[in-house]
């Protein structure tokens, strides 16, 4: 029987591949898998995963920031408002983005160019997938892990400003269907489903 892993989008790294492979395998019948595999399914994936919860439309806090992520960056984004760490322009088009995914719900790939104190750039995808809280009907978490967090030179840690705004956002159907939405082309936001 064919699941969304056969189609996924071709460009994804092989580490992207792996998180839709084990978020896939929690799932007990087509329902979202809840918070509890962060702790035990994610083997070494854990160390570059963010999570965010979704509380409302202006508070996201990241739950989970792993290990890899604060150390490239030098400094723990945990509970941190994931709307904070974008531009004000984009704020609502974010959060609205965020919601839809959690709502259908469906997985996402997006693309960083994150820039080093010594003028490098590293490039960065990141892949993500609704989470439930355990008993929820609904997902309220989105669990994402990033590929291609190398190691920048001492003492370069990456400009925030280089993580605001990421590049080539694209649903991905995990069984539900996708948002009405084109993620890189700002619409007015609307309701989804």
């Amino acid at each position: 029987m064919s699941s969304f892993l056969d189609r996924l989008p071709a460009p994804l790294s092989e580490r992207s591949r792996q998180f839709f492979t084990a978020w896939h395998s929690w799932r007990s019948g087509d329902e979202i898998p809840d918070r509890t595999h962060l702790e035990f399914g994610l083997g070494e994936l854990k160390s570059t995963a963010l999570m965010l919860e979704a509380r409302g439309r202006d508070d996201m806090p990241l739950v989970f920031v792993g290990p890899i992520f604060t150390e490239r960056l030098g400094i723990d984004l945990t509970g941190v408002n994931y709307l904070d760490m974008t531009t004000r322009e984009n704020r609502s088009w974010r959060a609205h983005l965020t919601l839809a995914q959690i709502a259908q719900p469906c997985g996402s790939v997006i693309y960083y160019w994150l820039r080093a104190g010594d003028g490098s750039l590293l490039p960065v995808e990141i892949v993500c997938a609704p989470l439930r809280e355990a008993g929820a009907a609904q997902p309220s978490l989105l669990l994402g892990v990033a590929s291609g967090l190398a190691k920048t030179g001492e003492n370069s840690v990456i400009d925030p400003d280089s993580y605001r705004e990421g590049d080539g956002m694209r649903f991905i159907d995990l069984g539900f269907g996708v948002p009405p939405l084109i993620p890189g082309q700002r619409q007015d936001t609307r309701l989804v489903q």
